[in-house]
């Protein structure tokens, strides 16, 4: 299968292109995103079910890429396409929401090894307010070492990001197992590094922009949600460039009923 490599300004265009797929049905699309956050939110409430919430997040996300896919054939978008990873390839997409969780799991033990107890001085030292002459050192080697843990999981979390940034449609459009379509994933996003930092670039600039709203509302993931209605498609649109879906996916279904 072929990996195209894309210039870097490719990675602009992606967020054009997923924004006009927002536009084609903008109202649709917050409702989509709401009710998953609203959904998501009550589940993490319940001991251990936020595991299965990781578990099935590239279930959803492909449902999501074939709501744009229908948007793209002119088909409106309906929350019936969320069902489409259910009853398509739904072995591999669980896998790898399980390859995910393991992952994130094992970063936060790594981050938890090297700095646990320093993050946790400096929330308390934050909380408190109580920085004086006698603790600053304190201070200081516990924010060194927090900042230390932090950047490692930050540097270790990349690969696994690569990994698994484009393979649940890998597997779900392309027909590939969980771990041929982490390798083509990382194998795109490594020769496509340039288009990927602009793309980062101007998502962090967003991201920066609605996180004053998140920060108000203490609720540290809302600058996230209130962008995916628009991030979503682009992941879609950086695909569509870089892989050739068409060739084996057929044409859209028809989920319209579920309107």
């Amino acid at each position: 299968m072929e990996i195209r490599t894309v210039n870097a300004g490719r990675g602009w265009q992606w967020i054009k292109q997923g924004a006009a797929l927002f536009l084609k049905s903008p109202l649709q699309w917050v409702l989509f995103v709401s009710v998953l956050f609203v959904a998501i939110k009550v589940i993490l409430l319940i001991p251990l079910f936020g595991l299965v919430v990781m578990l099935v997040l590239p279930v959803l996300l492909v449902g999501m890429m074939e709501g744009c896919r229908a948007l793209e054939h002119g088909k409106p978008l309906a929350f019936g396409y969320l069902l489409s990873g259910f009853v398509r390839n739904t072995g591999a997409l669980l896998t790898l929401g399980a390859i995910s969780l393991t992952g994130n799991l094992l970063l936060l033990l790594v981050i938890s090894v090297i700095g646990g107890e320093a993050i946790d001085a400096v929330f308390k030292f934050t909380a408190q307010q109580k920085v004086t002459p006698a603790n600053v050192d304190d201070m200081r080697d516990a924010a060194s070492k927090a900042t230390l843990s932090i950047l490692t999981g930050w540097a270790l979390s990349i690969p696994l990001m690569m990994a698994l940034w484009f393979a649940p449609l890998l597997a779900y459009f392309n027909n590939l197992k969980p771990g041929r379509a982490m390798l083509y994933s990382i194998s795109a996003c490594w020769r496509n590094l340039s288009a990927f930092l602009v793309y980062g670039v101007v998502l962090f600039a967003a991201l920066m922009l609605v996180t004053p709203f998140a920060m108000a509302a203490r609720t540290l993931d809302l600058g996230l949600w209130l962008l995916a209605p628009v991030v979503i498609p682009t992941i879609y649109a950086g695909y569509k460039d870089i892989f050739d879906i068409d060739a084996v996916a057929g044409s859209a279904p028809d989920h319209t009923s579920s309107a």
